[in-house]
């Protein structure tokens, strides 16, 4: 079974289609989704069921409510009524997410089935995929923050990702819930870029018009020196340099990437193979290594 920081440190990796499909559900619901899709293995060429516990989920996302069991049970009830709609040259596939789900009671446990049909998008992947850290995801609040995120890292090589404002709400189910633009980006666009500007999709963006309505938006991702830090996150970096000498813009992307326990923890072993008389090379250098080793930065 895996524990919470085995979570702080998984991937969750779906192909393209399934970023840009149509579907609504809730943060949670996402989040649900995301973690069971990073149980899948690279070598995986059937799906299994996968279990996960409440109190894992609590810990991973970083949760208080003492009532999770219900409200995992809850969005896992929604999960199997959530359909995908992918468009394909050919029209549009509809795939459900979920074939089942299971609980056991006292437990605090719930398993879980894909939907067999969903096999070509998570399974054994060799193009056109994202790798998403969960550890980003879980700290996020609004769906849509969380999509947005999703879009941005399949883009990040280029730094930027335009879409058709129409495009955006399609794929987030939002043709009819927000007909005005300046709602549409207030609820959506604002929040996404506000919830995002600690992580490694912080952005900024371009409305592109089309006459008088805005068209098209381009999202810009920011360069890892432009992100601002929360006091959380500078007080860790500061401590990063301070211990290992490293420099800033080295402990300025683990103090984004990495969640906080871990930096810590990896802090504590790092100083205890210090005073074994283990690090044999450059304290900074080898510091850097283990959190590059530890975290895929």
């Amino acid at each position: 079974m895996q524990n919470p920081s085995t979570f702080d440190n998984s991937l969750a990796i779906q192909s393209n289609a399934l970023i840009h499909a149509r579907y609504e559900m809730t943060s949670l619901q996402k989040k649900v989704l995301l973690m069971l899709i990073s149980k899948i293995q690279p070598d995986d060429i059937d799906f299994k069921p996968y279990r996960i516990r409440a109190r894992d989920f609590l810990e991973a996302a970083e949760l208080k409510s003492t009532q999770i069991y219900g409200k995992l049970k809850i969005a896992t009830e929604g999960l199997l009524s959530k359909v995908f709609q992918i468009k394909k040259p050919t029209g549009v596939l509809q795939i459900t997410i979920l074939s089942s789900a299971e609980y056991f009671e006292g437990r605090g446990i719930m398993e879980l089935c894909f939907d067999p049909k969903l096999k070509p998008y998570l399974l054994q992947l060799k193009e056109q995929f994202t790798i998403l850290p969960l550890k980003q995801i879980l700290s996020l609040r609004s769906i849509y923050a969380i999509r947005i995120y999703e879009m941005l890292q399949q883009f990040k090589s280029t730094g930027f990702f335009i879409t058709r404002v129409d495009d955006l709400k399609y794929k987030l189910g939002l043709e009819d819930k927000y007909r005005s633009y300046n709602l549409f980006k207030r609820n959506v666009i604002l929040q996404a870029q506000k919830e995002l500007s600690t992580t490694d999709m912080a952005f900024t963006y371009q409305e592109i018009k089309k006459g008088r309505k805005v068209d098209r938006i381009k999202f810009n991702l920011l360069p890892l020196k432009e992100i601002q830090l929360t006091e959380e996150l500078r007080n860790l970096q500061q401590k990063l340099i301070q211990e290992f000498a490293l420099t800033e813009m080295q402990s300025k992307k683990i103090a984004i990437k990495v969640p906080a326990k871990e930096i810590h923890k990896t802090i504590f072993d790092i100083k205890m193979t210090q005073r074994e008389g283990k690090v044999k090379t450059n304290l900074a250098a080898y510091s850097m290594g283990v959190f590059i080793a530890k975290y895929n930065l």
